[in-house]
């Protein structure tokens, strides 16, 4: 591949050699930990005697295991010839082919060599299926073992033969373009194999259009009936699934050919296929059509239809292309009591834009400085997930120190920027409103991936410096410089910022790269004065930067003549500060019932954000320029940066007087003129005006809204130079907490024994095993030592009953004796003898107390896990997962570069693990040295330390108690666990990804590298992940134990990724910036809004570094995040006890937000949280069973006798001979009880008390709250006292 021109310079041959060393030392790690698993396995105590997490370095390599069985083995059932071999057909084809094609092409070699072997047509092109959806899914999702059904050969109506694949629920997980692609891949398989096209009849078309009628679960696209029957009447083959939804169809209920395997009809909605019209063949045609044309696949000329559809609302946008940044109110829709609204669509006042990248941010990540972290009412910490108005739907917070905090009014009328954590803690009591939240950083990747076009970006100090030094392009440009600083030549850095050589012969291109990120840098800090600022400005034609360029297009320009007019009427210089006199006297005003002084609004705009009746027009405009200044008595007094607002206001000083350099009146009265001409032209003839005229009429209009007073100060400043320093703000609101904590089955199990009701509530082994022998659902098993039956992987019985000593044989799962899913059957477990011999074996003193089982299996052999297992999980207070692992869940946050002070490690150790130099390359000897993180290293929260602690704990008592061998970690301490392998696992995948523990962070979340998160197939928007110690995984991972249902071997480590390869990891990392810093041309490019692609050459992202080193190192970033664990510890929302206490920081925190309205958002958590909660819990409680407490029972009525009359097996040492004894006579309690139905009527009345809503949602609670009461009061009946007749 070709070297991009905009990849940074790096270090390539050091950087190849550590990358070296850390995949020998990860292979090596990885290697010790199987082979000891290995020789544990072979002792025959579990279910498989190997490891059942196949390794795999790459995608060819995961294919081939994930599939390997059953749908590789030419006969799945004997198993008496191997399975076919892929990986290095695959791996060529991946080298040859993108990712698509190879997909195609493999599943098509597949089908042909299947069909050759068997002869068996359907099974073929199942596995060709199935193949081709794994590669297109990188191979680490549950879509090809279970987001396919069957795939059958049924008939048309005229007998003709064609192929009906059936999808599933979790081909959800496959996203759109793999569903789209499954069937085309299908329609493929089915020409080479001879199986004809489908040709649907009237009933199965209308029956697919019946059930979007009545899908209600989430779709990105919803296609109308007319697109529905075009895709299913023209695609070649039938689009089936199973049944998901509880919804039955009316209309079209019994259809041929919409059937289970047995003939019976598929009455309810199927899910599926609704996945697969409308999120894939609608959305994705584009995609569609580039390889049907490419590979000239006949019969899908229908798809052009919605690619002409998407091209024509393409170009149509084109055409209407607008200058002013577009509303997105989408996030709006649902917000949830206690998570609060940090700004609303585009409102001055919320984020701020700035264009960049952290340490710590990317792949969706976001930054926000932790004091405006702590400003939002604390609801922010690293990993908080707020949902956004653009470019992406939602993020993940990270701390970035580089970028503006939020700016606050004090009480006292202070207006200030907070920087520092002790300025904000002085800020407590005393503080009125927080103005401004600040900014948030967002790179160019995430409008590339997002697929949305660029906004302007604002005039930062980032744009300054690039600006700047791409003007110092001569050595006298360079000494002019100086002399304007008024340092000597020696102090700048050496050089120019962009070319020539700073010594005689020349440099390496690397430290030519180098100078220039030093030159930037230094420019980024600099610290410059007004003077100086206007000589660099008409010198060097830069424009006017931060703090000096303030927030003109906020300003009204109605309010500029009135503001001058008191500047030069009550104005001042001060002892190097602007005194403007007598201006807010009696400050603050009135809210209600003024009149405002400044004219008319323009355009109709009422300028809320400005709060002008409260503060004043001065001060009010003083705020809404963002600069800082205070009171003294009725004086504003502004100590800073008053001297470009001078400038911008055409005002001149000298000594101590303000006089006008240039009227602002007849400009403002011109430009205010014109928009209410244009806005009269647009009203008056709107029916008449030309398309041209109409368009260049808004585009004068959209002018005014994007610049307002920038319009004005450009035309009276004598620089030459101005742009805006906030042309974007982003709305935002909280969404999910961040998360850190074990992962825990509902309740908490230790142990995947079944036990039915024996243990109590608690589900207790100890109390199970006080009843003797129970009756329990396990699947049956034969000793092949003693041949008897035995339901454990061991056999359980005793050769002398007299000893507490067991057979021990190994038993193999019996033939099976009943139709269904499930294997298992009744069977009397003797439990106390069997806890007695196993705590023998295991050496123990005694039973742990509180062991916790589980009441049934639901894997297919119904097969108990080892109850040894479970004795030491009790024993550590380990949870389990129904796979049989232990797992820790934290958000995932990204981080490419960390200092050894931040992750608790010392440098000595990491020198140790492989980070011999800090990422400039000079050699590691300091903590505070900044290294660049390798790409399977990870970073847990220290929350997770107890937890993993207990787990190593565990997993050392197994392999020296149970197995018979040496501890493996020995781990005391945190630590003791650094250097160690761990396996990560997304919920909605099937693959793990390796990585190596470096290190803690007191973030409630867990650090990792971008290529790392994108391994698992997900990105840093708020989602969260589990990490489980590979030594736990290798001993106690068993597919035997997985869930039989659909789904079910989703969230499990069927494979293992040892090694990351960027080009096969999910695309979505391949966006993420790189750069040291964005050019003056990125820039400049911006404030057309053009689509991300269109500048793709001027920014450095991942893709373009594929096939070379810098694919996986020498990433740069622009702006430093500081303590990666900055900010609040943990979110408010989780601190906060009730739901009154987060409701009442969420809306306290809207009254003090300047872009939030604390009665809108009321309203809001009103209409899209408590009325619907009240409104299911109301259905709820008159749908609802009865329950025991005492054994779990549940009837839809009460039972007559007012306790279970559940009857119970009676329990012996033996099988029963069906007596029973009498019922359970538990007491029998409701499921959802008064105080559920009633818990949101008081807190949403105090709510509208308070902060008001409208009369119609008024009348929706009032409905409510009475209908709850007929429920649970008797209308017929008054109950009335003496004092009703006194």
């Amino acid at each position: 591949m070709t070297k991009s021109p905009k990849i940074a310079e790096m270090d390539i041959d050091r950087l190849e050699s550590e990358r070296s060393s850390y995949y020998e030392s990860l292979d090596e790690r990885i290697e010790q930990a199987y082979a000891i698993a290995s020789v544990a396995k072979k002792k025959g105590v579990d279910f498989s005697e190997s490891v059942e997490i196949p390794r795999a370095s790459d995608l060819a390599s995961r294919t081939e295991k994930l599939l390997e069985d059953p749908y590789l083995f030419i006969d799945p059932t004997k198993r008496n010839q191997p399975p076919l071999k892929i990986e290095g057909r695959l791996r060529d084809l991946l080298q040859e082919h993108d990712r698509e094609t190879a997909a195609i092409m493999i599943a098509i070699s597949v089908t042909k060599e299947m069909h050759e072997a068997t002869g068996d047509r359907r099974r073929a092109i199942d596995s060709g299926l199935r193949v081709g959806l794994a590669v297109l899914t990188e191979a680490v999702l549950v879509a090809p073992l279970d987001g396919i059904g069957d795939v059958r050969i049924m008939s048309n109506a005229d007998g003709s033969e064609f192929l009906s694949i059936d999808f599933c629920g979790p081909i959800r997980a496959a996203g759109g373009t793999a569903q789209a692609l499954g069937v085309l891949i299908g329609d493929i398989l089915r020409r080479e194999i001879g199986v004809g096209r489908y040709i649907p009849t009237v009933p199965e078309v209308e029956r697919v259009k019946e059930e979007f009628g009545l899908y209600r679960a989430n779709l990105q696209y919803k296609p109308p009936p007319e697109e529905t029957e075009t895709i299913v009447k023209e695609c070649p083959v039938m689009i089936n699934g199973e049944e998901t939804e509880r919804m039955e169809c009316a209309g079209y209920k019994e259809v041929k050919n919409i059937v289970n395997e047995n003939g019976s009809f598929r009455t309810r909605v199927r899910g599926g296929v609704m996945l697969v019209i409308g999120e894939g063949l609608c959305l994705k045609a584009p995609k569609i059509q580039a390889h049907t044309e490419r590979l000239d696949v006949p019969g899908w000329d229908f798809i052009s239809k919605f690619v002409d559809k998407q091209k024509g609302s393409d170009s149509k946008g084109t055409e209407e292309k607008r200058r002013l940044i577009q509303k997105e109110s989408k996030y709006m829709d649902d917000v949830i009591a206690g998570r609060p609204v940090f700004g609303e669509p585009r409102e001055p006042g919320g984020f701020r834009l700035r264009y960049g990248r952290s340490r710590a941010t990317g792949l969706a990540a976001a930054g926000l400085n932790p004091i405006t972290m702590e400003a939002m009412g604390g609801f922010l910490a690293v990993g908080t997930q707020m949902k956004i108005e653009g470019p992406g739907k939602a993020c993940a917070v990270t701390p970035c120190i580089e970028i503006d905090g939020p700016t606050v009014l004090m009480k006292d009328g202070g207006f200030r920027r907070v920087c520092t954590e002790k300025q904000w803690n002085e800020c407590d009591g005393e503080l009125d409103s927080i103005w401004d939240a600040g900014e948030i950083l967002l790179g160019y990747g995430e409008f590339l991936e997002n697929n949305k076009p660029l906004v302007p970006s604002s005039y930062s100090i980032d744009w300054w410096a690039v600006d700047l030094a791409g003007s110092l392009d001569t050595h006298e440009k360079v000494e002019k410089f100086a002399d304007i600083l008024g340092v000597k030549r020696d102090t700048l850095p050496p050089g120019m910022p962009f070319n020539g050589a700073i010594k005689r012969g020349g440099e390496s291109s690397l430290d030519r790269d180098w100078r220039r990120r030093d030159w930037i840098s230094f420019l980024k800090g600099l610290s410059v004065s007004w003077s100086q600022i206007r000589e660099i400005s008409i010198c060097y034609g830069t424009a006017i930067p931060p703090p000096w360029n303030h927030w003109w297009s906020d300003l009204p320009i109605q309010f500029v003549p009135e503001l001058v007019d008191s500047i030069i009427e009550s104005g001042s210089i001060e002892d190097s500060s602007l005194r403007i006199r007598d201006v807010v006297d009696g400050w603050p005003y009135s809210l209600v019932g003024e009149k405002s002084s400044f004219g008319q609004p323009m355009l109709g705009e009422g300028p809320r954000w400005t709060e002008v009746s409260r503060h004043g027009l001065v001060k009010s405009s003083l705020m809404t320029l963002g600069i800082e200044h205070g009171h003294e008595g009725s004086d504003i007094l502004i100590p800073k940066h008053w001297e470009s607002l001078l400038d911008g206001l055409g005002l001149d000083y000298s000594l101590e007087e303000i006089v006008v350099r240039k009227e602002v009146k007849p400009i403002v009265s011109d430009i205010a003129g014109r928009i209410s001409n244009y806005q009269k032209e647009i009203q008056a003839t709107e029916g008449d005006l030309d398309e041209a005229g109409r368009l260049e009429a808004r585009s004068r209009l959209d002018d005014y809204r994007v610049e307002r007073s920038l319009q004005l100060v450009r035309r009276v400043s004598v620089l030459p130079r101005w742009e805006d320093s906030i042309p974007c703000r982003i709305g935002a609101r909280m969404g999910r907490p961040e998360k850190s904590g074990a992962r825990e089955m509902s309740p908490l199990v230790h142990s995947l024994f079944p036990i039915g009701e024996n243990g109590g509530p608690q589900r207790l082994v100890s109390e199970a095993s006080k009843r003797g022998s129970i009756r329990v659902v396990v699947g049956p098993r034969i000793c092949q030592k003693c041949e008897k039956e035995s339901p454990h992987v061991t056999c359980h019985h005793r050769p002398d009953p007299e000893e507490p000593m067991e057979c021990g044989g190994k038993t193999v799962s019996a033939p099976r004796r009943k139709r269904g899913r499930r294997k298992g059957e009744r069977t009397a477990v003797n439990l106390g003898s069997i806890i007695e011999t196993k705590r023998r074996k295991l050496g123990l003193d005694r039973i742990p107390k509180k062991i916790k089982a589980v009441k049934g299996l639901v894997s297919e052999e119904q097969s108990p896990e080892q109850l040894e297992k479970g004795i030491l999980r009790g024993l550590h207070g380990v949870s389990v997962f129904r796979d049989g692992t232990s797992r820790f869940d934290m958000s995932d946050v990204p981080v490419t570069h960390f200092r050894p002070s931040e992750v608790k490690t010392s440098w000595k150790r990491l020198v140790e693990l492989g980070y011999t130099h800090d990422f400039t390359g000079e050699p590691l000897r300091g903590d505070q040295q900044i290294l660049e993180l390798l790409p399977q290293d990870f970073i847990p929260s220290s929350l997770a330390s107890d937890h993993l602690l207990s787990t190593c704990a565990f997993v050392d008592d197994l392999l020296v108690r149970f197995y018979g061998m040496e501890a493996f970690y020995e781990a005391k301490s945190l630590q003791d666990i650094v250097g160690h392998i761990a396996i990560g696992l997304a919920p909605h995948t099937s693959g793990g990804v390796a990585c190596r523990i470096i290190g803690w962070t007191d973030a409630s979340a867990g650090y990792a590298h971008p290529l790392f998160h994108a391994a698992k197939r997900r990105n840093c928007d708020g989602d969260e992940d589990s990490i489980m110690m590979l030594m736990d995984g290798l001993l106690n991972f068993t597919q035997t134990i997985l869930p039989a249902n659909r789904g079910g071997r989703m969230d499990a480590p069927l494979v293992l990724t040892t090694r990351l390869n960027p080009s096969e990891i999910d695309k979505e990392a391949l966006n993420v910036d790189c750069t040291w810093s964005y050019s003056r041309e990125f820039y400049e490019s911006t404030l057309g809004q053009p689509h991300p692609k269109e500048v793709r050459s001027l920014v450095d992202i991942v893709e373009n570094r594929l096939g070379m080193i810098g694919e996986i190192r020498g990433y740069g970033w622009t702006h430093d995040s500081g303590p990666l664990d900055a900010g609040p510890e943990n979110s408010a929302y989780k601190t906060l006890v009730t739901m009154k206490d987060k409701l009442e920081g969420q809306l306290g925190l809207g009254r003090l937000l300047r872009p939030v309205a604390a009665e809108r958002v009321a309203k809001q958590v009103i209409e899209s949280h408590f009325l619907p909660d009240m409104r299911g819990n109301l259905m709820a409680y008159t749908r609802q069973k009865i329950r025991c407490v005492k054994c779990g029972e549940s009837y839809r009525r009460m039972p007559l006798a007012g306790k279970c009359i559940k009857q119970k097996a009676r329990s012996s040492g033996g099988f029963t001979g069906g007596e029973m004894d009498s019922g359970c006579g538990g007491n029998v309690v409701l499921t959802v009880s008064e105080g559920a139905v009633r818990k949101y009527i008081q807190i949403t009345e105090d709510v509208m008390d308070e902060y008001g809503v409208d009369e119609y949602t008024k009348h929706r609670v009032g409905w409510m709250s009475s209908s709850v009461d007929s429920l649970f009061n008797n209308d017929k009946v008054t109950v009335m006292t003496l004092e009703d007749f006194i």
